[in-house]
């Protein structure tokens, strides 16, 4: 019986045991839910607080943003701080990788008892026709005996010179050779001073292959004395470009070439002084020497225009008193052995003011004979004169220069 109550004893103690751990259990998560209520309850209200602190002292207000005062700066640069390049070289190059395979080296010369060959001047030329016509200058080839050309590739040929002229300085010699890449050739009535000029020779005889100089078109319609009385080789050069690319001996007869590559003129000539070079080089417009070149192949000569007379620059005054170009004076009607010559013929006499020539206003006696230079014998022409106040227009033909004058 004793052991019965033992057992029932113990029984209902580990009962009780158990109903007491599961107390504990549930007692024990109430407190840990009620911690977590504590604590989170006071995370929410320390936040308030906290968020009310900030607030009071401002710190959730839109701070305003201050944009600084523009500042301008102003900067000056010295002309020569500012270093541009004249022109762009790229276009250089492409325009010399086409015209050096175009321009030729002239050489002139004799040939010796061993029938060798050898040079005692040239210049340079330029390829004008694939079937082989060179164009150079007259001072080039003049009384040559034997003409030579040189390619840039080194190939050479002799020439046969078509013709030549004194006046305007233009040569014209051709090869035996077809299917000749030939320049292309551009339009020298359109061309401006300050327009981009490349200059292509064979300066000082350097070479096969020819230089290669870059520069401006400097001025228009420039006269220039060359040659000497001496050598009876002295003439007077009209309308020619006038270019700062350096041009130098041996590269008389080569080109002048524009922005896109085309020939505008062919050089001829530089200025000198006794200190030397001048820095002033110049060409025959391209429009001229091809006018010569179809007197060349047509006639073998050219028939320049003559107009007949003595003449002199005339001027008007300003009301400021400035003396203006105004046209050219008449001085005398002029032809060899005292004969009467086309504008004399027409009816023009001494003291006559010529104002205009086809229309267009002629200010100075180097345009008139600019523009006679480009015209040819029996061509017709109507030049405007001012007589006593009256203006008379005369049409006529231009004559033939005569070979004394």
């Amino acid at each position: 019986m004793k052991d019965m109550d033992n057992e029932n004893f113990e029984q209902q103690e580990l009962f009780e045991q158990k109903k007491y751990i599961s107390d504990l259990v549930e007692e024990n998560t109430n407190k840990k839910k009620s911690s977590l209520n504590i604590i989170f309850g006071s995370s929410i209200l320390t936040s308030i607080i906290v968020l009310s602190f900030l607030y009071t002292y401002g710190i959730f207000d839109e701070e305003e943003i201050v944009l600084p005062e523009p500042i301008t700066i102003t900067e000056t640069i010295k002309e020569r701080e500012v270093v541009m390049p004249r022109i762009d070289s790229t276009e250089i190059v492409s325009i010399a990788e086409l015209a050096t395979k175009t321009v030729v080296q002239v050489q002139v010369g004799q040939r010796d008892e061993n029938d060798d060959f050898f040079a005692v001047g040239g210049g340079s030329g330029v390829v004008i026709k694939k079937n082989g016509l060179i164009l150079t200058n007259h001072h080039v080839i003049a009384d040559a005996d034997i003409v030579r050309v040189i390619f840039e590739d080194g190939r050479m040929y002799e020439a046969e010179i078509i013709g030549s002229d004194k006046l305007t300085d233009v040569g014209l010699i051709k090869i035996e050779k077809v299917e000749l890449s030939p320049i292309v050739i551009g339009n020298s009535a359109r061309i401006f001073v300050g327009d981009l000029a490349v200059a292509i020779g064979h300066p000082l005889t350097l070479g096969a292959e020819p230089t290669v100089t870059t520069g401006i078109v400097s001025a228009l319609n420039r006269r220039l004395d060359v040659g000497n009385d001496a050598m009876n080789s002295a003439v007077t050069l009209f309308g020619l470009i006038q270019t700062d690319a350096p041009i130098t001996r041996g590269s008389s007869g080569g080109a002048l070439l524009n922005k896109n590559g085309e020939l505008i003129g062919i050089t001829t000539a530089i200025a000198t002084a006794d200190v030397g070079a001048e820095g002033l080089g110049f060409a025959i417009p391209i429009n001229l020497a091809l006018n010569i070149v179809e007197d060349l192949l047509d006639d073998g000569k050219v028939l320049h225009a003559f107009l007949g007379i003595l003449g002199a620059q005339y001027f008007e005054v300003a009301e400021d008193g400035a003396r203006i170009f105004s046209g050219v004076y008449i001085e005398e009607l002029y032809g060899p052995t005292n004969d009467m010559y086309a504008i004399g013929k027409a009816g023009a006499l001494p003291g006559d003011i010529i104002k205009k020539v086809n229309g267009k206003k002629v200010k100075t006696l180097d345009q008139l004979i600019t523009i006679l230079r480009s015209m040819r014998a029996e061509d017709p022409i109507s030049i405007e004169i001012l007589r006593n106040g009256n203006s008379v227009v005369l049409e006529f033909q231009l004559d033939l220069r005569p070979s004394d004058i």
